[in-house]
């Protein structure tokens, strides 16, 4: 039974050689696609034996990407079972020890799931451990065809159909407190992770026109280095500022979170006086 563990990244080289680090004596082969990493990731991935490398530019679709490691999978002799986690996703050593055997007996089913423990870090510090009763088929059988749909929240397809079995093994999800206001921010620009995202919410196509209008971007990508550069349009600052005041439906979140990763993550220095100390949702 060949065992292929299988991860994307992007600009993630500590947390990406942590995964590999922890899954790399358990598996029989170990596939990374990478989205275009600007930081060391891909010439340290590159001389590291045992892993195989991959390169597809980052197109704001995490399904394709995904979908990208699973073709890879299948390639060079093929694998049998997929393990897949993301760089800030990482396995429990008990976890790892006892999959071969979970696979041994799963009978019927061709999907497994760990369950999760959440990990809040302020730098290097944990501040919070949850135990959070919930369940993620991060194993896999692989077959031909095997894919991935939607975005960015995606699911898997697999000939056949899923069966899935939760097994009493765990993964620790491991963020940086305001890591979420990022990715919050990212699913309301490219019009995911919600019931009220994307074209469902009133200030989705106008605040892409604007940031065209603007700036001629397109892409969250791209947009996300507009930010970091800092001192963007007045007219978007301005946006920003009201998103702040969302509220009171599924999704408002993810808008206020463009002030806190505009003001209170890249740029406080520019943050407005009045708003300072302000608790914004």
């Amino acid at each position: 039974m060949k065992i292929t563990y299988c991860m994307m990244t992007l600009n993630r080289l500590y947390d990406t050689m942590r995964a590999i680090e922890r899954v790399k004596p358990y598996v029989d082969r170990v596939v990374i696609v990478d989205g275009g990493s600007t930081d060391d990731t891909i010439l340290t991935l590159r001389n590291y034996e045992g892993v195989e490398l991959y390169l597809h530019p980052w197109e704001d679709n995490f399904s394709k990407q995904r979908s990208n490691y699973l073709n890879h999978a299948g390639e060079n002799g093929g694998t049998d079972w997929v393990l897949v986690s993301d760089p800030d996703e990482l396995y429990s050593e008990e976890a790892l020890k006892n999959m071969r055997n979970e696979i041994d007996n799963c009978g019927s089913y061709n999907m497994l799931a760990f369950e999760s423990h959440s990990v809040s870090m302020e730098g290097p510090k944990i501040v919070h451990h949850s135990h959070d009763k919930y369940w993620k088929a991060l194993l896999f059988k692989w077959n031909q065809g095997i894919h991935y749909v939607g975005n960015p929240h995606e699911t898997l397809v697999i000939d056949g159909g899923i069966r899935v079995k939760n097994i009493p093994y765990y993964y620790y999800h491991i963020k940086q407190n305001n890591m979420t206001w990022h990715r919050g921010c990212r699913n309301a620009f490219i019009g995911g992770g919600g019931p009220n995202l994307g074209e469902k919410h009133p200030l989705w196509r106008p605040f892409l026109a604007l940031v065209k209008e603007k700036t001629g971007i397109v892409t969250w990508a791209d947009f996300d280095t507009y930010m970091v550069k800092g001192n963007i349009d007045p007219a978007i600052k301005e946006r920003l500022c009201a998103f702040k005041d969302e509220v009171d439906y599924d999704g408002a979140s993810e808008w206020r979170e463009f002030y806190k990763t505009y003001y209170r993550i890249y740029h406080p220095e520019e943050e407005p006086e009045e708003f300072r100390g302000v608790t914004i949702g």
